[in-house]
């Protein structure tokens, strides 16, 4: 596969350290023709399954090639791998800790390696900033045409994070959750359109409950809800979200990623 020279870095290091910076620095001085795009630095510290629902989104509207950096890592200098993998005509460098989850799932063929041989890092390698002397250096270098498999084993068993299932309790109620919060405070749910009656979903029409609050207005824009009103939309991830016109709805309903919520059907 042929590699790209743009990288793209997903961190939660936020912009006020020197800690992306100094990283791009390191692959600048592997490979001084790489170009950077910034998919956010701002997940939520530590965060992991917030950075993998950012990746998730972000990662195939990339040209094939595009070599993927991605840290949010609170197991750093810790026993857990360092990998680098191809998935979707992609490269992609992170911690093994479930940040690659909606990758791997949504890609058919994916091929992970462990980062072990030291030639390839930057020395010492720090116990804390390991985006810098592991992560960093391994994105340039795949830049260089460095294969895989030079950098350690194949192995086959990544880490994936358990991400939220719809279950249904009954015929009438179905478990879903929050899988994700947007700058905006945009509750993003499982839910697909699909799975609800009043975009097409089976049935005549639902509700949701979320927050001890009853939710029963669904629009197709933002603009249609009135100010202050909690409804859902059709998100452009896919999935339903739960909003609030100019407004935040997690501040609104006090909830986070992970938060269990209902949808009674009628």
């Amino acid at each position: 596969m042929q590699k790209s020279h743009i990288v793209t870095l997903l961190t939660d290091f936020g912009l006020e350290d020197h800690f992306v910076a100094v990283m791009k620095a390191i692959m600048l001085e592997v490979n001084p023709d790489l170009n950077f795009i910034d998919i956010s630095h701002m997940v939520p510290r530590h965060d992991i399954a917030s950075g993998a629902f950012v990746l998730g989104q972000a990662y195939s509207y990339f040209p094939q090639g595009t070599i993927n950096l991605a840290v949010v890592d609170p197991g750093v200098g810790t026993a857990r791998r360092a990998i680098a993998a191809t998935a979707g005509g992609r490269f992609f460098v992170a911690p093994d800790n479930g940040l690659l989850t909606y990758v791997f799932n949504n890609e058919e063929v994916v091929l992970t390696h462990e980062i072990a041989s030291d030639h390839y890092l930057r020395r010492p390698v720090s116990t804390t900033f390991q985006g810098r002397d592991v992560f960093a250096p391994v994105a340039a270098w795949i830049s260089r045409d460095i294969q895989l498999q030079q950098f350690g084993p194949q192995i086959h068993n990544p880490v994936k994070l358990k991400l939220p299932e719809l279950t249904r309790v009954r015929d009438t109620l179905i478990q879903a959750a929050i899988i994700a919060i947007d700058h905006f405070g945009n509750l993003i749910t499982n839910l697909k359109p699909e799975d609800v009656p009043p975009y097409g979903g089976p049935g005549k029409k639902c509700k949701i409950l979320a927050g001890q609050r009853e939710i029963t207005n669904f629009r197709k824009t933002f603009s249609e809800g009135l100010p202050g009103e909690v409804f859902v939309v059709p998100g452009s991830t896919g999935y339903l979200e739960i909003v609030v016109n100019n407004g935040s709805a997690a501040a609104e309903l006090n909830l986070k990623p992970g938060a269990l919520i209902g949808v009674v059907l009628a």
